[in-house]
């Protein structure tokens, strides 16, 4: 049975979440999760939530799904030891770095690959699972099919989220945030500038804003497809809107999803209304919507009300078992059993004779079954009473009382992982004469007679770039995402085998997969997330691209024994979408694969289209090439996107002198970092 899992940014969510019915809740701590800004729990109130959920049977998953830095990675280990303690069910997890150092620290601790991961593909979902994962939580944008498919050939649990906000930006791959105020989202802090306007030819005005997901009318063929969880957004929302995505998506597993509860559903938190446009593979200008006035007003008191009441007071949920056992010679006993596990308890007073009425099985029973206010309810009472007795209503009220509170501490008892011992890093070591690498999005950019060590084109254009270059210094691309496309690239990938290629650039763990497998050396490049030493040595790649996320300070006290290179000049793709926001004025017939977004004070942002997906370039390039030897790499990458061969040499001879830029640019987040 699939389960329904709940966020949790509050104790009162907890209580709506579980009160509702939810399965499971996902919450995270004060550190180290992609809610940071949401309100999150203290240690006393995780331990309150952990022991409160495993008492009504709901199991809890602990969001650690950020991005690490090494100068953090002490704190991250002490926490790591707390969140052991605490008995919870699963870790939800980004960073394959810390994976690797769960993995280490406590073995058989459940992992959960957070859809910051992007897993798109059968093959990302197989070497998450490789990688140690019990489940992976799926891309947003997939469609019904291609979620069939990696179910149909892959093993590991699939989480997909059903009901809530959809980024534009495909998970783990957005840079906007960050490089617009330093607010990473891929550390927890996204400020969410794709909701300001940002407008295409022809478009809505806010072609960055997608409205909510909600797929609850499809849960029940879901289930039936073998989705293992059913995921609702939403760590940030107020409680009555997780009562009312639970109660809902109950509703439609059970077949009663009505229209009214779309509609209230709508009142609580929409944009614009809702949108099934990935699942049922209807991309386009429907999906897009932006928060307006009217949705905030929508949600008034009476429909709050009527959705806190759902949790407001005990909801019995939890079926359980009840023995009794009172005989003249021992002091009455009561147990209960409930998810498995029971508990037994005794009076503190023994029965008397009875001297007028004695006392019936039945009497006993129907004390024992009010289970009001408990969160359980009895399915089967039996009562073994040894006749002419008397024992006083108080008394089993109180064996009852005594017994339920035994069952909740039993259900609540720890889970106790194995500990394991933490890695050691490598030591560091000296980078050598730094090399020179290239990349280029399209062969026609890249101007005669140029000199490089490396040069990096898209795995597309193989046959021509193995003409033009040779093989020996030449890198293939593949793309950082390619949603529906795996046997394509895998075309490709055997193409450029078949022409000597060897080494072969990956933007995420599912083209790493394919490459591994077709025998590449492998670049870890954009996309990859590499942001710290365990992160390093975790990535089976040969050599590493860092996150420009990655302070200078960062990338200089790195621990690595693989090459690793800095991006050092490049318009960065800010973001990667399979829904184009350039669809919103016009179709794609129409289209040449590219134009541009225009921000509410008029700066222009390329987008170009690639593979079934759109990128939106920074206006401003990141420059560094006057500062390149403040950063200790192995090599320096300079990452073109949409120049001009004139343009490209430009920068080149400017990156032979070393020279500050003569252009508009921006230091990225070399010298800040992130926050």
């Amino acid at each position: 049975m699939a389960e329904i899992l709940a966020p949790a940014g509050s104790m009162e969510s907890v209580f709506a979440a579980v009160r509702s019915g939810a399965d499971a809740v996902y919450l995270a701590g004060e550190n180290f999760n992609a809610r940071r800004n949401a309100e999150n729990f203290t240690a006393a109130q995780l331990e309150e939530s952990v022991a409160y959920c495993h008492a009504h049977g709901v199991k809890v998953y602990h969001a650690l799904n950020t991005l690490v830095k090494d100068s953090e990675i002490g704190k991250l280990i002490k926490e790591i030891e707390r969140i052991l303690t605490l008995r919870e069910d699963a870790l939800i997890l980004q960073d394959l770095g810390v994976a690797a150092l769960v993995k280490a620290m406590a073995p058989d601790m459940p992992l959960h690959a957070s859809t910051q991961l992007s897993a798109h593909s059968l093959a990302g979902v197989q070497a998450l699972e490789k990688a140690g994962f019990r489940r992976v939580v799926l891309a947003r944008e997939l469609s019904r099919a291609e979620i069939e498919h990696i179910r149909r050939h892959s093993d590991v649990e699939l989480e997909v989220f059903v009901h809530g906000a959809l980024c534009m930006c495909v998970s783990g791959q957005c840079l906007m945030s960050a490089f617009f105020g330093a607010r990473s989202g891929n550390r927890g802090l996204c400020a969410q500038p794709c909701r300001l306007p940002f407008r295409a030819p022809g478009g809505t005005g806010h072609d960055l804003s997608l409205k909510d997901n909600s797929l609850l009318p499809y849960l029940p063929e879901m289930a039936q497809a073998g989705v293992d969880s059913f995921k609702i957004e939403g760590r940030m929302k107020r409680p009555e809107y997780v009562a009312a995505s639970v109660n809902a998506c109950r509703e439609a597993l059970a077949g009663s999803y009505l229209p009214e509860t779309q509609q209230q559903l709508k009142r609580i938190f929409s944009r614009q209304g809702f949108t099934d446009g990935y699942y049922t593979a209807s991309r386009g200008k429907a999906m897009f919507g932006a928060r307006t006035k009217e949705d905030v007003t929508a949600a008034d008191a009476k429909l709050l009300g009527s959705y806190a009441a759902l949790y407001a007071k005990e909801t019995p949920r939890v079926p359980c078992e009840i023995a009794c056992t009172i005989t003249a010679d021992a002091y009455p006993t009561v147990c209960m059993r409930a998810l498995g596990k029971s508990a037994a308890v005794s009076a503190s007073k023994m029965p008397e004779p009875a001297l007028h009425r004695a006392l019936t099985k039945e009497d006993v029973a129907d004390r024992l079954q009010k289970l009001g206010g408990t969160g359980y309810f009895a399915t089967r009472v039996t009562v073994d009473l040894q006749e002419g007795l008397m024992l006083s209503a108080g008394e089993i009220n109180a064996l009852r009382r005594k017994a339920v509170a035994a069952l909740q501490q039993t259900l609540s008892a720890p889970k106790h992982y194995q500990k394991g011992d933490i890695p050691a890093l490598p030591p560091a070591r000296r980078c050598g004469n730094k090399q020179l690498y290239l990349r280029f999005a399209n062969l026609t950019q890249v101007p005669p007679g140029i000199h490089y060590d490396k040069i990096i084109l898209p795995i597309e254009q193989a046959q021509e770039a193995v003409e033009a270059f040779g093989t020996e210094a030449l890198i293939l691309e593949t793309p950082r995402v390619f949603f529906g496309l795996e046997k394509k690239l895998i075309a490709l990938l055997e193409k450029a085998k078949a022409l000597g290629i060897t080494t072969v650039a990956v933007g995420n763990i599912g083209a790493l997969q394919l490459a591994k497998e077709k025998g590449f050396r492998v670049l870890a490049s954009l996309g990859m997330n590499v942001f710290n030493s365990y992160a390093c040595e975790a990535i089976e790649a040969e050599e590493l691209v860092l996150s420009p996320e990655m302070s200078t300070p960062q990338i200089n006290s790195l621990h690595s024994q693989k090459p690793f290179g800095a991006i050092v000049y490049g318009h960065l793709p800010l973001m990667i979408s399979r829904n184009c926001p350039l669809r919103t004025g016009r179709s794609c017939q129409s289209c040449d694969k590219q134009g541009f977004l225009t921000d509410r004070k008029g700066e222009q942002f390329p987008v170009r289209c690639r593979f079934g997906a759109s990128e939106i370039f920074n206006p401003h390039a990141l420059y560094m090439l006057d500062k390149e030897d403040d950063i200790h790499s192995d090599f320096s990458l300079l990452y073109f996107t949409t120049q001009t061969p004139a343009q490209v040499q430009h920068v080149l001879t400017l990156y032979q002198q070393k020279a500050p830029a003569d252009f508009a640019f921006t230091r990225g987040l070399y010298q800040k970092g992130v926050l």
